[in-house]
């Protein structure tokens, strides 16, 4: 078995696998984050690790599982996310979470060093953003010095986990791909970024997905309750281990991640440059490929924003925070495509890909006195599907060949929400059998490592299960076409109020 942990924006997900893929137990523990300032968001890594910790013994418990048959640990994580060690292997700091934006400054800062040409052909990125780790490292250098002079280790999320599991710092291109410290081509930090840093000293070794990082501490092994002759395989970022575990290794299949942010990834087998339109991209956990995944901020998010401030009603009607949402789909199913002209930009965190646009705000327009919470929550749905619509048309727009997309995510539990993807985009999406695609690469990663499988194709084979397919309905899409031109539309009009108004 291969005990799998996941770390997410509000969640930790720990998850005991079979080796035929099929999940033996799985644990979530949710957590908040800190805002202490507009746009800025932390976390108390410790917090990160009680929950793996707390999560596998309770896994342990109720399963009756000998540690014995656990034969390695593998995860994956959020990227951007930055922990901040000290000499005693304490952070220094809270964590300053991906989604925090109070870098601004020190990401124009950054854009003198390289042109986006440059920045692209080196790292994957289409553009400098203050979500990115380099520019979080700059505002601490700049903002919080004495921090930045203790800190003798800068890691990334499941960075900290594999060093809490093995007293190894180690990262991947992979994981590091939107940080600007890495030549994902090379696989070697990019000196550019790092000395103008000065931290070439506090960074990680570089290893590879599915690389033995080593086995369990005694210190970790005590806490987890498992063997110290545990296996450590290192992971991955959450959306390129989710990409695995829903079998997206071979050309023409897309993927589509709708949890906190929406990932999408389609495999390739090199880099080709783009000269009609840039994809970001990154090294894929497939050995010798490229993984293209554009990704927005707010998607899921979006959604859980609207039960959290406006549907306490539907909670206490459910009694749970998850059941809530089936509530507030049946709100939505009963309102017609296109929500009687209502359409949302769910830019609650600024905009990315294709506006890679921070300024930009969520909105609601076309209010009336017709429209209720049915037609907020279906037109936040419908959001979504027109940002997925317009990634892909990207794709399209680059020649890229696309068959199905299989979705995954919290959004995928929603049959209301794939039918809707699947009209909006004119395609047919697939929900996987197991939801938990991003633990699952990171089951195979273990798998493989372990000898379970000769490589990662035959792992995925055997691991990965499709599930529900979604057919687009053609008497939807004259009502979407009309609304996806509107959602455009607003965004191009809003664009220079959003940034007129931004600080």
């Amino acid at each position: 078995m291969y005990l799998t942990f996941d770390i997410g924006t509000t969640s930790v997900k720990v998850v005991l696998f079979a080796r035929d893929g099929r999940v033996v137990r799985k644990v979530i523990r949710n957590y908040a984050l800190a805002t202490p300032a507009m746009n800025w968001y932390e976390a108390d890594p410790e917090m990160y690790w009680d929950a793996v910790v707390t999560g596998t013994r309770e896994i342990l418990a109720s399963t009756g599982v000998s540690p014995r048959e656990v034969r390695a640990i593998s995860g994956c994580s959020q990227g951007e996310t930055v922990i901040f060690l000290g000499a005693d292997g304490r952070p220094v700091r809270p964590a300053l979470v991906w989604l925090d934006l109070r870098a601004r400054a020190e990401s124009d800062e950054l854009a003198t060093l390289a042109t986006r040409d440059e920045l692209y052909r080196v790292t994957g990125q289409t553009d400098f953003d203050p979500t990115w780790s380099a520019a979080k490292v700059l505002w601490v250098k700049k903002n919080q010095p004495e921090v930045f002079r203790k800190t003798t280790r800068f890691l990334l999320v499941e960075d900290y986990i594999t060093w809490r599991l093995t007293g190894r710092a180690c990262s991947t291109p992979n994981l590091l791909s939107s940080s600007l410290f890495v030549d994902v081509h090379a696989h070697r930090y990019w000196d550019k970024f790092v000395n103008y840093l000065g931290i070439s000293d506090r960074l990680p070794e570089l290893l590879e997905p599915g690389d033995l990082v080593g086995t369990l501490s005694g210190a970790a092994a005590e806490e987890l309750g498992l063997e110290k002759t545990t296996s450590v395989v290192k992971g991955a970022m959450d959306q390129a281990s989710s990409t695995l575990g829903a079998g997206n290794i071979f050309p023409g299949i897309v993927t589509e991640t709708t949890g906190s942010v929406m990932g999408i990834g389609v495999t390739a087998a090199r880099f080709e440059p783009g000269k009609i339109v840039r994809l970001p991209y990154q090294p894929h956990v497939l050995p010798g490929s490229i993984l293209y995944l554009p990704y927005v901020q707010t998607a899921g998010s979006a959604y859980k924003w609207w039960r959290d401030r406006f549907c306490q009603d539907e909670v206490r009607q459910a009694g749970d925070l998850e059941a809530a949402y089936e509530l507030m789909n049946t709100l939505a199913l009963n309102v017609p495509p296109g929500s009687d002209g209502m359409v949302f930009l769910p830019f609650l965190a600024g905009a990315g890909q294709p506006e890679n646009d921070p300024d930009a705000r969520g909105v609601f327009y076309g209010l009336t006195l017709l429209h209720g919470k049915g037609h907020c929550a279906r037109a936040i749905m419908e959001s979504i599907a027109y940002l997925l619509k317009k990634i892909l048309a990207d794709f399209v727009r680059a020649g890229v060949e696309m068959n199905e997309v299989r979705s995954m995510g919290g959004g995928a539990r929603s049959d209301l929400w794939l039918q809707i993807k699947a009209d909006v985009i004119g395609l047919p999406l697939v929900r996987m059998e197991e939801e938990e695609t991003s633990t699952l690469g990171a089951a195979i990663l273990a798998s493989v490592r372990c000898g379970d499988y000769p490589d990662i194709a035959s792992a995925a084979d055997a691991m990965v299960r499709l599930g529900r397919r979604f057919e687009p309905d053609p008497k939807s899409a004259p009502v979407y076409e009309q609304a996806f031109a509107l959602y455009n539309e607003l965004y191009r009009a809003l664009a220079p109020v959003f940034h007129a108004h931004s600080h």
